[in-house]
């Protein structure tokens, strides 16, 4: 042929065989799709995740600390020096661009002596503010938050920054001179012996010009307020601020020898853009910090100084590496399966085609063409399909992750728009990706088919059982999948490496899912054998009995649409299940934390100023108090601890989170209303059997009231309960120590506690459902003016959160890519069949079938297909997301993880898969079988 013919041969015979074209590239299309799909979905939150799972920038990154420093001579050079060393050591690590600021914090420990408003004349020493310099940049911003007074500018200002019931009974508000001295440590340990030693002699005066609420300095929202919060670990309850001299000049005039004359201690505070931290290399990033941390030891060591430096920031790295692997396993776990099933659509659709092609061509080489010409042709179509599948990739991809990126829920798209990533290593893989996959699906067969005979063309080939049941792969899965599972529980146990239980953990479900469906697809052949017997006896079940022989006859093309379709389910219902069940988990742990709603810690609940604040508040359904004390008896070697809470029974329960497996009832207020009792206490079941108690059995406790004195007292055990939020955080074990966590009507705790000192008061708050938690926690705060935990914000999957993006994006993806697959597999399985088979079905409507029981026959065959598959599937699938719940929560220790089961959710994927794949099957078959029976024997 000359080129010109052999080129409109070859586009003429593509034309012909387009339907094929457009069924094999199908499933290659929505493979690269998908990943596609999945690398912009992960790449979107490369340089943003570490902020977003941590939900707040890391106060304390990186530390360097230079203790005992004289400063007596050279006061000017001490921080130009020290700069000069850091900036050194930045630039030797190269991360010049990463660190956004350093601050030296001068620090002496200090105690400012004050004066009772109510009570002149009896002072007292504030034993825990020390004195800070910072940066001069820092004091303008002190200015938005000063309570009383003004900026210090001259030597010897200063800023006392201290909590409001410190400043509301002392002199503080007068501002002028204090005396401030610093801790005098002797044989005898008196703090006064500094007041009494007198100034210069173990202190100074200085000139407070302008008073701070700790309140407020804690609760900045001004333009540093990442570098105010971070300040704020540093600083003790208590402190007093200054400019750079003048805590040197403090320091140099102190005399006495035992007070440390002249000595103080450095600290430099590293910022960093915690933006930039890639998120998909963590490994390399803790190895910068390392090597910063190591060129500024360096630098330091060559100046003579001695220092102490602290890299936080790596282990809070280390912790989200831990748990950002585990997100993006459970991602790639639920997508890969999608690509897998969508390659082997495209290797199912292209075998099923394989006959019709056989013959063209077998009819091709009888009419002279060569087998280099068939060869040239047959990977023409292939790098068309190919081509075309590249295509369908891009236009897919893309916007299906932009729309995952919106996931906030199942099927729900209203989260925050995330602009998806587009970089070349994308676009690379894809093209890679593209390359290999076609090869792979196509070499074999590019092969055969140019070596094709004519017996093989239009002979009939027996078919035989698929490859995997032949080498009995299904077993081996299920094996492997075992015995992976079983370290793994040792490991969980043992805890002795979590990343192996994480690798290795992830990979036994997915062993055992496959090996198990593909073990139970084994049984299918019997079932369909069953129902065509069944069929076959019984005149009205003529059609059944029919379409059940078709499916035996084509047993290897059946099972193949069968395992599509039960992984399919189970991956839907694993998911599901496996994200609520997480989400339920979060929750109940940051309602394990607090135990209500909200919790207001370290209150007065000797009156009920804060309750009554709290209680008007817009949002705030119901608040009480709890108090709670602990008392320690011994008796030899064996050793008796008491954890005890005193609540209000009817208030607490109302307010309190009380799960029905905490306490065994739903009735939480009769569960409490036992200490109404006299001498009545809640314990706990698993402590209480450890000394060979139950329930209305009698606890004796001896509790001491004062030194030498103890008080024996007889509780009866009213109630028991297993779980106890806040209170009840470690099991029981045998051993010397025995710890009991009791609870008791709030009227009985002094008799219980040493003192009315050693009783701590917290308050719980109850959020009106029609109000949001944290509003309410954000209004209490303004209103209180200090701040409070509420569970919203103790919650790692919140709506809108990084970590519900990603679970529910890959639940979406999951979900809607494998409503594409189910739909193309029935589709493909009868359509094919159809055209493979048309001279079956032209010569079942010439003995007269009609069109109907045509179509009956089937939608009879995928239903029988569709029914089983997902009856399987979902068995699969509950049993896949219980090991899958116990990987992500492997650090749990209690409360214990539950597997929740949403019905609302499965049913509704269960019933759209299901319609979908029934409805697919139904329309593929009324198109096929309306075709003219006269039409379909000249085709023949």
């Amino acid at each position: 042929m000359r080129l010109f013919e052999r080129t409109k041969f070859y586009y003429n015979m593509i034309l012909l065989n387009r339907r094929n074209t457009l069924i094999m590239f199908l499933g290659l299309g929505i493979s690269l799709a998908m990943i596609s799909e999945g690398l912009i979905f992960m790449y979107s939150f490369q340089y943003d995740a570490f902020i977003e799972f941590n939900r707040e920038i890391p106060t304390r990154q990186i530390t360097v600390n230079i203790n005992g420093i004289d400063v007596t001579t050279d006061q000017e050079t001490f921080f130009p020096i020290y700069d000069e060393i850091i900036a050194r050591a930045i630039k030797g690590a190269g991360l010049n661009e990463s660190v956004l600021r350093t601050d030296w914090i001068g620090v002496r420990d200090a105690m400012l002596y004050i004066d009772s408003k109510s009570n002149p004349g009896h002072g007292q020493l504030i034993t825990d503010s020390d004195f800070y310099s910072l940066p001069a940049d820092y004091f303008s911003a002190f200015d938005e938050i000063l309570f009383n007074g003004t900026l210090p500018y001259r030597s010897n200002e200063v800023l006392v920054v201290a909590t409001r019931e410190i400043v509301e009974s002392s002199n503080l508000t007068n501002l002028g001179i204090f005396p401030l001295y610093v801790p005098v440590f002797t044989m005898t340990e008196d703090l006064y012996l500094a007041v009494e030693m007198g100034i210069p002699a173990a202190g100074g005066y200085v000139n407070v010009t302008g008073v701070i609420l700790a309140e407020d300095f804690e609760n900045y929202n001004g333009q540093i307020i990442q570098d105010m919060r971070s300040l704020d670990e540093y600083f003790t309850e208590n402190f007093i601020l200054s400019r750079y001299t003048n805590i040197m000049k403090f320091v140099s005039n102190i005399e006495s020898s035992i007070a440390n004359p002249g000595v103080m201690s450095f600290t430099c505070r590293f910022a960093m853009d915690v933006g930039k931290i890639d998120a998909f290399n963590i490994q390399a990033e803790i190895a910068k910090l390392n090597n910063l941390g190591q060129e500024i030891s360096r630098e330091f060591t060559k100046e003579g100084y001695d220092v102490q430096i602290y890299l936080n920031l790596i282990e809070d790295l280390r912790g989200f590496r831990e748990e950002f692997v585990i997100f993006q396993l459970i991602g790639l776990l639920f997508t890969t399966p999608i690509i897998g099933m969508a390659l082997s659509l495209t290797n199912y659709s292209t075998n099923l085609m394989k006959r019709r092609q056989k013959r063209q061509i077998s009819s091709m080489l009888q009419r002279g063409s060569s087998r280099k010409e068939v060869m040239t042709l047959l990977i023409t179509q292939v790098a068309e399909f190919t081509i075309m599948a590249l295509l369908v990739c891009v236009i897919i991809g893309y916007p299906f992750a932009s729309l995952m990126l919106k996931s906030n829920g199942f099927l729900n798209f209203s989260g925050t728009s995330i602009f998806p990533a587009i970089n070349m290593i994308i676009f690379y893989v894809i093209i890679g990706a593209t390359l290999i996959f076609s090869i792979i699906i196509n070499a074999r067969n590019v092969w055969d088919m140019a070596n094709i005979t004519t017996q093989e063309a239009y002979g009939v080939k027996r078919e035989k059982p698929p490859l995997w049941q032949r080498t009995y792969v299904d077993i081996m899965l299920i094996i492997v999948g075992i015995v992976l599972w079983l370290v793994v529980r040792f490991q969980l146990d043992s805890s002795a490496n979590v990343a192996f239980a994480y690798g290795f953990g992830t990979s036994a479900p997915i062993c055992l899912i496959l090996g198990s469906i593909l073990f139970i697809t084994r049984l299918y052949p019997r079932f369909i054998d069953l129902l065509a017997k069944i069929g076959w006896g019984r005149k009205k079940l003529g059609i059944l009995g029919l379409s059940a022989k078709r499916s035996i006859r084509r047993r290897s093309s059946v099972i193949r649409s069968l395992v599509l379709v039960s992984i399919t389910f189970t991956l839907i219902i694993s998911s599901i299940t496996t994200i609520s069940s997480y989400q339920k988990f979060d929750s109940e742990q940051a309602y394990y934390q607090l135990g209500a709603d909200i919790l207001i810690r370290n209150v007065k609940v000797s009156n009920d100023n804060v309750k009554n604040k709290v209680l008007g508040i817009e949002g705030v359904e119901a608040g009480t108090y709890i108090r709670y004390t602990s008392q320690i008896t011994s008796y030899g070697p064996t050793l008796y601890s008491y954890v005890i809470l005193g609540v209000d029974p009817n208030e607490f329960a109302e307010i309190g989170y009380f799960d029905r497996h905490y306490i065994g009832t739903k009735d939480k207020r009769e569960f409490f209303n036992v200490l109404n009792e006299e001498n009545t206490t809640i314990m706990q079941k698993d402590q209480l059997a450890l000394v060979d108690l139950e329930k209305e059995d009698e606890f004796k406790i001896t509790v001491e009231k004062s030194i030498g004195s103890d008080r024996n007292y007889s509780l009866n055990i009213g109630n028991v309960f297993n779980y106890f939020p806040r209170f009840f955080v470690e099991k029981p074990r045998e051993g010397t120590v025995f710890r009991f966590t009791m609870v008791v009507n709030d009227s009985f705790i002094d008799d219980l506690a040493y003192s009315k000192f050693t009783i701590a008061g917290d308050m719980l708050v109850k959020v009106d459902p029609n109000y949001k938690i944290s509003d309410v926690s954000d209004a209490i705060e303004q209103e209180l003016g200090r701040s409070v935990e509420d569970v919203d914000s103790l919650m790692k999957a919140f709506e809108g959160s990084l970590r519900n993006t990603m679970l529910y994006g890959s639940l979406n993806t999951l979900f809607i890519s494998s409503m594409a697959i189910t739909i193309a597999a029935i589709s493909l399985m009868i359509y094919i069949q159809s055209i493979e088979n048309e001279m079956e079905v032209t010569m079942l409507k010439t003995l007269g079938m009609s069109p109907r029981q045509l179509f009956s026959m089937f939608t009879i065959e995928a239903l029988t297909l569709v029914i089983f598959g997902s009856v399987l599937g979902f068995c699969v699938g509950l049993f896949s997301a219980k090991m899958f719940l116990e990987i992500l929560t492997l650090d749990n220790v209690m409360p214990p993880e539950r597997m929740v089961f949403l019905p609302g959710q499965i049913a509704l994927a269960f019933g759209v898969l299901f319609i979908t794949a029934l409805g697919s099957a139904a329309v593929t078959s009324w198109i096929i079988f309306r075709k003219d029976t006269i039409k379909g024997i000249k085709t023949i």
